[in-house]
């Protein structure tokens, strides 16, 4: 354990320890707390308003429970060495730095990158100022000579998911979220270099996979949150091709790769919804609808329907429509599809149980009925704003 440089009070874990040196260094450069003006779940806040919660909070979760599995990891005798042990607690921290604005809403949309991506880059210019970082980018990329590293931080059972679902219940109120984090941490230990749960830890391992399947469907992939993600979308389509594109996305359009990483860490939400309200009186009409619709909660109303569903859906809603809005429908109209894996054993990070005897087995070899749970499951959907909003969202 590092020496601590200060004490922080979580609502989800109690005190939260900040070891000194440059963990702490990191903690306070701009890169990181930038992510104070990033929320943990973008628009979700339009369904659930307490889910205010941001990723700086995330971030300082994640560096948590990876100090905390390190230490039982080493009490168990897993040799981390002093220098290692500061370099876990960093890559959690800086985990996040590559997310835009409204969490995953605007992901590839600013940049054509993953947030991953992103984090790489930014791990890069955040070395050029804090000094040597190349142990993080091999946790993060998965080449540190000890592999249960990089499993902690990025696997199907990651400190990552850990804080997340905590997190994210604690802060929208939805139960079916909780997980025993405590019980888990100590249950995973280190078996021929590879991060595995002992048997004792089986059913919170199975609540964990469950749980994480109850959460896409109530909390990210809910129909309200599906309807708020899509309106921030379309606004930002709309106010690219509008006359009315802030210089700020102009420069970051035209500017080379290193310019424009700079510009993007710019972005944080404060300044989109700046914009958002400049543009409730935009000369575009589209761009004037989805600007009001944003400050006023008028998001896109959400149906999981296929096929010819979808189309007498659309004709409904277009029969409907006030003359005002008619030229500009497409705007106000969205088709798409929600996806949710709980787990991904195919992608060969498959959760390992290791019982007592010594036998290793795969989490679906020892409870078969979480296969289901493998397999993605899709639900095709439309989305309208209401007809009945769009007359004072246009006029």
């Amino acid at each position: 354990m590092l020496p601590t440089a200060k004490i922080i009070n979580d609502p989800v874990h109690g005190f939260i320890r900040i070891p000194e040196g440059r963990v702490l260094t990191v903690l306070n450069h701009p890169l990181v707390q930038r992510l104070r003006r990033l929320s943990q779940l973008g628009l979700a806040q339009f369904v659930y308003p307490g889910a205010v919660h941001t990723r700086f909070a995330h971030a300082l979760g994640v560096m948590h429970l990876a100090d905390e599995a390190l230490s039982s990891l080493s009490r168990k005798g897993a040799n981390i060495p002093r220098t290692t042990w500061e370099s876990v607690l960093i890559g959690a921290l800086v985990h996040d730095i590559g997310h835009t604005p409204f969490s995953h809403s605007l992901e590839r949309v600013i940049l054509p990158y993953s947030h991953e991506e992103l984090g790489e880059m930014l791990l890069r210019l955040l070395e050029q100022e804090v000094g040597d970082l190349s142990e993080v980018h091999l946790i993060w990329q998965g080449q540190h000579p000890l592999p249960f590293l990089a499993e902690l931080l990025a696997s199907q059972l990651d400190v990552d998911r850990l804080d997340y679902l905590v997190r994210d219940s604690f802060f929208t109120g939805v139960q079916e979220g909780l997980v025993g984090t405590e019980r888990l941490i100590y249950t995973m230990t280190v078996h021929d270099g590879r991060l595995v749960v002992e048997e004792k830890g089986l059913t919170s391992v199975e609540k964990f996979i469950v749980t994480r399947r109850f959460m896409y469907w109530q909390v990210y992939l809910h129909k309200g949150v599906l309807g708020a993600e899509w309106l921030l979308r379309r606004w930002w389509a709309a106010l690219v091709q509008s006359e009315e594109t802030p210089d700020l996305l102009l420069h970051l359009r035209n500017a080379e790769p290193k310019e424009a990483l700079r510009v993007f860490i710019e972005l944080d939400e404060t300044r989109i919804w700046h914009w958002i309200y400049e543009r409730a009186e935009s000369t575009f009409p589209p761009l004037r609808a989805l600007s009001r619709a944003l400050l006023w909660r008028r998001p896109y109303k959400v149906w999981f329907l296929e096929g010819e569903k979808q189309s007498d859906r659309r004709s409904i809603w277009e029969s409907t429509l006030p003359r005002i809005a008619r030229p500009w429908r497409d705007w106000f109209w969205l088709e798409g599809e929600a996806e949710s894996q709980a787990y991904l054993p195919a992608q060969g990070e498959a959760i390992r149980i290791l019982f007592k005897n010594g036998h290793l087995a795969s989490l679906t070899d020892v409870s078969p009925w979480l296969t289901g749970l493998s397999i993605p499951m899709r639900k095709p959907f439309v989305g309208a704003i209401p007809a009945a909003w769009l007359e004072s969202l246009l006029r």
